[in-house]
């Protein structure tokens, strides 16, 4: 086996040997991702007591749950992306687009009404696709099961009590609405092919 010796200090370590794990054991994994989810939902508005304005780039974006990821906190970052998802989610319907309610990048100030939407929507898209595609890499199904229905439950907690959240709820149920439709008409299309199948072998039969 091949070893090498690092310098300043007499421990002999193996070069074929992993580097020590990140990721903690699954239930903590789990409760690290709840937790995180929770601190998401109002993370963007801590703009305000840093004192960066309403809705600063910095906060209602991916970079959170982005720096997270690039201090291997993936659990964390899990959570953080998923609560933080939702809440531009809800940021993308607020009463008038303008003013205290557009998105301020540093140095640059305020954008305009239509790149506030585009902002606060393509960031809660991407949060959302990293929060799923973490779930399912960080967590057993069963876990996975678990962990998304008490963040759903959350979410809609949050979006129930938020002025921007029914549209989002709407637009959630609409969508859900149409998927589940169309899968069971595939459903049913498959099934209705396969007995038309079944009766054919059967009247060839001798």
């Amino acid at each position: 086996m091949t070893v090498a010796k690092r310098r300043g200090s007499g421990v002999r370590m193996s070069l074929d040997e992993p580097e020590p794990s990140t990721t903690p054991p699954p239930a903590v994994a789990a409760l690290v991702t709840l937790a995180a989810l929770a601190v998401g939902l109002t993370l963007p508005d801590v703009d305000l007591r840093l004192g960066l304005g309403h809705r600063s780039a910095l906060t209602h974006s991916l970079l959170p749950a982005l720096l997270l990821l690039a201090w291997r906190r993936r659990a964390a970052a899990c959570g953080i992306a998923a609560g933080i998802g939702v809440h531009l989610a809800a940021d993308c319907f607020p009463r008038r687009m303008t003013g205290y309610a557009t998105v301020k990048l540093p140095l640059l100030g305020a954008l305009p009404p239509l790149e506030s939407y585009a902002w606060l929507a393509l960031n809660a898209a991407a949060a959302l696709l990293l929060a799923a595609w973490w779930v399912r890499r960080l967590h057993a199904p069963v876990a996975r099961a678990l962990v998304g229905l008490a963040a759903l439950a959350a979410a809609l907690r949050y979006l129930w009590h938020d002025p921007g959240g029914w549209p989002v709820l709407a637009l959630a149920g609409g969508v859900t609405f149409a998927v589940a439709r169309a899968r069971g008409g595939a459903f049913s299309a498959a099934r209705g092919r396969r007995a038309c199948g079944a009766r054919s072998t059967r009247s060839r039969t001798p």
